[in-house]
């Protein structure tokens, strides 16, 4: 072969190589919308490329801590040094501050946002982010400017965070006090932390009937921290009322507020023994008649029964026949 066909034919395989380059079938195009973007789990990337997608031109930093360097600021910080906790309308740089139980990127247990605003741009990207983080144990979001209609959205969110426990909303006041929502029964929560949000009287009765109702009562929820608020008498009637048939709150705060003599009284006669009104024990009846009859229906017979190799067992229930070997 000449020496002038060989460089020809390489030129030929160089061309051929630049057409392709970059369009390699393992290669994953990029999302085009917000709404396409399939999160990984790598708030970083996550993070970033969804602040993207939303044309956002400021993309506040992700600092990442690692379990060698993770330290936590607040930890050991007792009630009274926060008592100057202010909702103030000077905000620090933006930051999302990240804590890893190990190396790897998707290992995310812990996020923190503190005194910083948090746009409805940014919190979409944070709402989307969330039900990828699959180790994600604690959530914060502290002086943050959060609205009613942000609390709605993460409390539906939340349920698809499968090891969120502690969430820690402090100062973020909001004017429907909607933070009760968090309360659900259905809530996955065990620690939530609402201090210094200017919960009133009203707000207080909001989340004493997510305490307990005669017909419904959270199950999950066992520390709440309603310290540095705006609760007066009729708050504190209210929140004890809704302990009344809450068997799961273990801790509760509700230091510096402006409860007196009678919301302490309502708070004590809680701590002790103390005898169901009629309603409460009319419907707490009802609820029991109706488990008593759910458990009727669904009542296991077993019948067994001789084959030539293995007994078979039929269970018989209202709905369904169920044959296993």
């Amino acid at each position: 072969m000449s020496r002038k066909k060989q460089l020809k034919d390489k030129s030929n395989q160089e061309d051929h190589g630049s057409k392709n380059k970059g369009s390699s079938p393992n290669e994953a195009l990029p999302a085009q919308t917000f709404d396409d973007y399939q999160c990984t789990g790598n708030v970083e990337v996550d993070f970033h490329m969804l602040c993207g997608l939303l044309n956002m031109k400021e993309v506040p930093a992700v600092s990442t801590k690692h379990p060698a360097s993770s330290t936590d600021a607040t930890e050991g910080v007792g009630e009274d040094d926060l008592s100057q906790i202010s909702v103030s309308t000077l905000w620090f740089k933006p930051c999302l501050n990240i804590e890893l139980e190990n190396e790897d990127p998707l290992s995310v247990m812990r996020m923190k946002i503190s005194e910083w605003k948090v746009n409805e741009q940014i919190f979409r990207a944070l709402q989307k982010m969330l039900p990828s983080m699959s180790q994600l144990q604690y959530l914060q979001f502290c002086q943050a400017g959060l609205t009613d209609p942000m609390i709605i959205s993460l409390t539906n969110t939340m349920s698809l965070c499968s090891n969120l426990r502690t969430v820690s909303l402090e100062g973020n006041p909001l004017p429907e006090q909607s933070f009760h929502l968090l309360l659900s029964e259905d809530s996955i929560l065990t620690d939530l932390s609402l201090r210094n949000n200017q919960i009133g009287d009203e707000g207080a009765r909001l989340i004493g009937l997510a305490l307990s109702t005669t017909k419904s009562a959270n199950k999950n929820l066992l520390s709440l921290n309603l310290a540095f608020n705006n609760i007066r008498d009729a708050g504190a009637a209210h929140i004890a009322q809704g302990l009344r048939l809450n068997r799961t709150l273990v801790f509760l705060s509700l230091s510096n507020n402006q409860i007196g003599d009678s919301g302490a009284a309502h708070l004590a006669a809680i701590l002790g023994e103390f005898a169901l009104t009629h309603e409460e024990v009319v419907e707490r009846r009802k609820l029991l008649l109706q488990k008593m009859q759910a458990v009727s229906l669904t009542a296991t017979f077993c019948v067994f029964c001789k084959t030539l190799s293995s007994p078979i067992q039929y269970f018989f229930t209202s709905e369904e026949i169920r044959i296993t070997r």
